[in-house]
């Protein structure tokens, strides 16, 4: 199966998204997945759209998360996702 691609977007002091890369650690015991992280105060663009909504999860290429993200919908999604890969 080929890997779920995850972008966080965050920015510093995130407490949030600290607890979501957590929560991606933990599920990529599971599932295989590259996670790249994004620093939305680099592209104004970005920060203006997240600037209120992070942490935002997009997996492969699509927008699955903004704001809540929590680890039981998080693994429900993958698995719906790898049925389909």
């Amino acid at each position: 199966m080929q890997p779920f691609h995850i972008t966080l977007y965050t920015k510093d002091g995130c407490t949030l998204c600290v607890k979501v890369k957590a929560i991606l650690d933990r599920l990529g015991l599971f599932y295989p997945m590259v996670v790249e992280e994004f620093d939305i105060t680099t592209d104004e663009a970005v920060n203006a759209k997240y600037w209120d909504k992070i942490p935002v999860l997009h997996i492969d290429g699509e927008e699955a998360f903004v704001s809540k993200i929590a680890e039981h919908w998080l693994r429900r999604y993958l698995e719906e996702r790898k049925a389909l890969k």
